[in-house]
């Protein structure tokens, strides 16, 4: 009888909290169905370009795959820099020349492995035709010399040429990359925002429970003192932990890190200071440590399938406005050309402008949901 009491007070108590009964039914559906949305549009196409490429090699390469013509060299780099091909074929001294892109590892191997094919393609058709045209002529000297010697001979196999290696570079990386050195970028921001989120919202909750955040509301201060004041305070062990963890990867790990160590620094205390804002602004509607991790399932799972780790290529519409609203879009994105492909602040600049501009909605929203509480 005592633990039916129990149970349905509990009952009761999850009940009339709303907020609960819906992330406990829906957040998981609605998650899953993303993730199920986005690794059904994923896709390992590649494009190629060409340049002055044989007719045969051209038709081949395009019966697998898209191509794009480029009517020099250089024109086809600079499209391969601003991503728009992922590997460029051109012939040099009748030989194949390839300049792979780097900075995906999976779509390197397979615009590879699509080239490799062609040119196995190729060979093989120029052998059966010369192999097709030398036992038409040897045919013939045959029939010749028996006619002459009254003796048949016999003619050997002909011998099935060897695959000529084509000569691959890479634009960013090398072919000795692993999938980790291309993921790190992204893990790396999505552990700096997950840890400042849930770290900060703890402490910010510790606030409220103790009294401290009324306490400092009872006084004149203004809600953007307030807010700026509790931002300037966890910041300062948010920059501690950044750091500690940029350091593990690019430091400890060795991960591949082409750019500017210090641009990548402030681009992840940029990444950590948007996470801490939004804590804040959460925290805000927060009451207990439960209704805290509530806010994971919407905040912040869905974050790591926009941090780059998924191909969003074929993704649909809706997927695709969902993915420029998440802040680490922009961050792992600036963190990738940092380290991929050496980045500087001139390429990027837009990804920090966003994320600025994140940062600065939620501190405007946080100080106007302080309003509600106390107003000044």
């Amino acid at each position: 009888m005592q633990t039916l009491t129990v149970a349905e007070r509990v009952i009761s108590q999850i009940f009339r909290d709303k907020r609960t009964i819906a992330m406990m039914f829906l957040a998981p559906l609605f998650v899953l169905f993303l993730l199920s949305s986005i690794l059904g549009s994923s896709s390992d196409e590649v494009t190629i370009g060409t340049v002055d490429l044989p007719e045969t090699f051209d038709e081949v390469l395009a019966s697998k795959t898209a191509t794009t013509t480029y009517p020099s060299y250089a024109d086809g780099k600079q499209a391969m820099e601003d991503q728009h091909i992922e590997a460029l074929i051109t012939y040099r001294d009748d030989a194949p020349e390839i300049l792979i892109e780097g900075g995906d590892v999976s779509k390197n191997a397979h615009a590879i492995q699509v080239i490799r094919e062609t040119l196995t393609a190729i060979e093989m058709k120029q052998a059966t035709t010369a192999n097709a045209q030398l036992r038409e002529t040897v045919n013939q000297l045959q029939q010749r010399l028996e006619q002459l010697t009254n003796q048949k001979l016999t003619v050997p196999p002909t011998a099935s040429r060897s695959m000529t290696e084509p000569d691959i570079r890479f634009l960013y990386g090398d072919k000795d990359a692993e999938l980790f050195d291309q993921i790190a970028p992204a893990l790396m921001g999505f552990f700096i925002f997950l840890f400042v989120f849930i770290i900060a919202g703890v402490s910010f909750l510790r606030e409220r429970s103790s009294g401290t955040l009324e306490r400092t509301l009872a006084t004149p201060l203004k809600r953007s003192s307030i807010v700026f004041g509790y931002f300037v305070g966890f910041f300062l062990f948010v920059t501690i932990q950044t750091v500690l963890i940029q350091l593990f990867i690019v430091n400890i790990l060795n991960v591949t890190q082409q750019g500017n160590y210090f641009l990548l620094l402030f681009v992840n205390l940029l990444t950590a200071s948007v996470a801490l804002s939004l804590r804040l602004l959460l925290s805000s509607f927060a009451r207990t440590e439960f209704q805290l991790i509530q806010f994971i399932p919407l905040a912040i799972v869905p974050q790591i399938f926009f941090s780059g780790l998924f191909d969003l290529t074929d993704a649909p519409t809706w997927v695709e406005v969902i993915n420029r609203l998440m802040p680490l879009t922009y961050a792992a994105d600036a963190l990738q050309n940092i380290m991929i492909r050496g980045y500087g602040f001139r390429e990027i600049w837009l990804d920090l402008v966003v994320l600025a501009g994140f940062m600065l909605v939620f501190v405007l929203l946080n100080m106007r949901a302080l309003r509600k509480q106390r107003p000044v």
